[in-house]
């Protein structure tokens, strides 16, 4: 894998590196997204378990309150004496004057809460007395009464002939001298959906079931609710159950007051479905992103890799050897490191370019120098041969001194053309220059007065070819030539640290600091010499190495004149 990546170029690397970040971003955020479901989803359980808490203590209050009514009824004055009158079978005004009392009050009991159906009496006799907005509800007074009188004066709790309703009846016993004397059953129907409606917020989405045992009281309509909840009634919480092929959140809770089990049954897809639709929000944000990290990447990638491009082609002319065509980077490219990369890389080609500028001058100046050591020869090859012949001549005839002169001049020669090399010995450049003054002392004589102050430590030291020779030729030509009487030259040569040092001195005439000037600058040029001068030596030394060596003239005139040659030690 990684192999694979280092081969790849950088608009791909780039490209690579964006969609491996955000595959990491998307696992992460699936991570988180997974657990905040699951929080989510405990938390609506939790909300859940909590709301059907609070509606068992709404319904719980109002099943007491039902109670506390039913005993209220059952023990008042004017339902206790208008059943004993009406027990009593007496067939008078008074007996019809208790039955119109005991709907009175009836009714008024009936209309005291909105979710009461009706409120329903029964005599001893078989008379029945039901009043409220609904007494089309139909119950089983037979199996009520067993149910109450077996109940011992307590409420009972049952379930109508109907569909959500509920009934709880008592017995009216005669509480005259505490006898507890049967009067008759009284019965009060409850329309359950008007009392959690009136009791309860629920929403259009969730389902209310209350059981008793196993009884199903009251249960919203159309809801698959199965016997196999009702296991769940000793206990309290929530669970996720399956009911006709479909998922469904049952919260449970145990009524405290009695043997009610309440459930608050919400559908699973409706829990779901929040969780659903932020899923299609985070996978279309994905695609998004996706998308976007693609164009931008590629966007990215391009910004960066298309100067580096550039950059190459220029690298792959320069070598090829091309420096002419490298034109500046596009302005646009100039704010960024790549734009810092493509001036500095321009920077380095015009100093590349002035340094090969430079070398060319500086092998111009080499080739102009040796030229004109070569010119001034006069082909030395040819004269060689010549002065050779002139001393084998001159030596047959007796002629020593013509024989002398011929034979120094040769050996000059000789040492000038033998050496190809731009370095030689001092030795060697010493030769040429003992072989010159030779030649120089059959022409002057005695008005030449040379001396030398070297030490054989400094004949390996190696320095350009023909640097003082002519010096020594400038001092005769500038010097002996100019002056009647003797003409004394010397060489010294001493080691100062790195440096060699070469100090050539004569008598002559002198000259003034500006003379001096505009020689070391080539301005003057001698008439008499078609040698090489002093400028020419200068800056081949300068070229050869470097601006801290070269050539300095001191003289005054009436003094004599110094030329100092500083070089460095260098050995063969």
């Amino acid at each position: 894998m990684i192999t694979i990546f280092r081969n790849l170029n950088i608009k791909n690397k780039i490209f690579s590196i964006s969609l491996l970040l955000l595959f990491i971003f998307s696992s992460i955020g699936l991570v988180a997204y997974d657990s905040f479901i699951r929080l989510y989803e405990k938390r609506i359980f939790e909300e859940s378990e909590d709301m059907l808490q609070l509606s068992s203590s709404v319904l719980d209050k109002e099943f007491k309150k039902i109670e506390q009514l039913t005993f209220q009824i059952s023990t008042e004055d004017t339902v206790q004496n208008a059943l004993m009158k009406i027990n009593a079978n007496e067939m008078d005004f008074l007996e019809y004057q208790a039955k119109s009392k005991l709907l009175t009050r009836l009714l008024g009991h009936a209309t005291s809460e909105p979710y009461i159906a009706s409120v329903q009496v029964l005599d001893n006799l078989g008379g029945n007395y039901k009043l409220g907005y609904d007494t089309t509800i139909e119950t089983n007074t037979r199996e009520l009464s067993k149910l109450a009188q077996a109940a011992d004066g307590s409420s009972v709790w049952t379930q109508a002939d109907q569909q959500n309703n509920l009934v709880v009846a008592r017995i009216i016993r005669e509480k005259v001298n505490v006898n507890l004397t049967k009067l008759g059953l009284l019965i009060v129907t409850i329309d359950v959906s008007k009392l959690l409606n009136e009791t309860l917020d629920f929403s259009p989405t969730k389902n209310f079931v209350i059981t008793n045992d196993d009884a199903i009281f009251y249960k919203t309509n159309d809801l698959p609710f199965n016997d196999t909840l009702i296991a769940t009634k000793n206990d309290n919480g929530y669970k996720k159950m399956v009911m006709d092929d479909k998922e469904f959140l049952v919260s449970y809770k145990h009524s405290s007051y009695s043997d009610l089990v309440y459930y608050n049954i919400l559908p699973y897809d409706n829990i779901t479905q929040q969780s659903t639709e932020i899923k299609q929000i985070i996978f279309a944000l994905f695609i998004l992103m996706l998308v976007l990290t693609v164009i931008l990447s590629r966007l990215a990638a391009k910004g960066i890799s298309k100067p580096i491009e550039k950059l190459t082609e220029k690298m792959k002319l320069v070598q090829q050897g091309d420096f002419e065509n490298n034109h500046q980077l596009e302005g646009s490219y100039y704010n960024d490191e790549i734009g810092k990369l493509h001036h500095d890389f321009q920077v380095m080609l015009e100093k590349i370019k002035g340094l090969i500028k430079e070398n060319y001058t500086k092998q111009l100046v080499i080739k102009e120098a040796e030229y004109k050591a070569l010119q001034a020869q006069i082909n030395p090859h040819f004269l060689y041969n010549t002065l050779d012949s002139i001393n084998w001549l001159a030596r047959s005839q007796k002629q020593h001194e013509i024989s002398g002169l011929a034979e120094a001049l040769g050996n000059m020669m000789r040492n000038i053309i033998s050496k190809k090399e731009p370095m030689i010995s001092i030795k060697e450049e010493l030769e040429i220059v003992k072989n010159y003054i030779t030649i120089q002392k059959f022409r002057y004589g005695d008005r030449i007065h040379f001396s030398l102050d070297t030490h054989e430590d400094f004949e390996r030291n190696k320095i350009p070819k023909l640097t003082i020779q002519p010096v020594i030729e400038n001092a005769i030509q500038h010097g002996l030539e100019e002056i009647i009487g003797e003409c004394h030259i010397s060489v010294n040569l001493k080691a100062i640290r790195d440096e060699l040092i070469i100090m050539i001195e004569d008598n002559g005439p002198g000259m003034d600091e500006s003379k001096v000037t505009s020689i070391l600058s080539g301005e003057i040029v001698s008439k008499k010499s078609s040698g090489i001068g002093l400028n020419n030596i200068r800056e081949r030394i300068k070229l050869m190495f470097g601006e801290r060596y070269g050539i300095q003239i001191e003289s005054e005139v009436g003094k004599g004149t110094k030329v100092v040659i500083t070089l460095p030690n260098m050995m063969e």
